[in-house]
């Protein structure tokens, strides 16, 4: 499920990377982030997977929790410049999430509601180095293997 993030990340120019999660966001993001690298999109490592059987007892898709933070570096720190940022991301994150969709639905078992759950907040100003973004979650079902019951 991570590989197939990161490839329709990487087809949208987007750098996606997957977070410690025993360090803060903070001290990663102003590790992580290089300006020839935005826009960059950051992902927890502690992913919540569920499980459940159908009523007739098989089991269904997992589900995983995604939490990403899609960010970039606006020109200046004058407000204006940090909200338009923070609403390109946006616009990018919906371009993300039609992408992902359409390819969870090409290349796995997962035919409908692939992701459910999606949303975001604009974050214009994060972290000490004044990153602009959206802080988004999502709930996205996983391929499921055909031996598995």
């Amino acid at each position: 499920m991570l590989t197939e993030l990161k490839t329709v990340a990487s087809t949208l120019g987007i750098t996606l990377v997957i977070l410690e999660s025993d360090k803060t966001i903070e001290n990663q993001v102003n590790r992580i982030a290089r300006v020839e690298d935005m826009p960059l999109a950051l992902v927890t490592w502690d992913l919540t997977t569920s499980l459940e059987f159908d009523e007739s007892g098989f089991l269904k898709n997992p589900t995983t929790d995604i939490t990403m933070l899609l960010m970039t570096k606006a020109d200046t720190l004058e407000r204006s410049e940090l909200e338009a940022s923070a609403e390109e991301m946006g616009k990018l994150f919906i371009q993300y999430i039609k992408a992902v969709k359409t390819y969870l639905t090409a290349n796995t078992n997962v035919k409908q509601n692939p992701i459910t759950g999606i949303s975001f907040t604009y974050v214009p100003s994060f972290s000490a180095s004044k990153h602009s973004g959206v802080l988004a979650t999502f709930k996205i079902q996983e391929n499921l293997e055909e031996n598995a019951c």
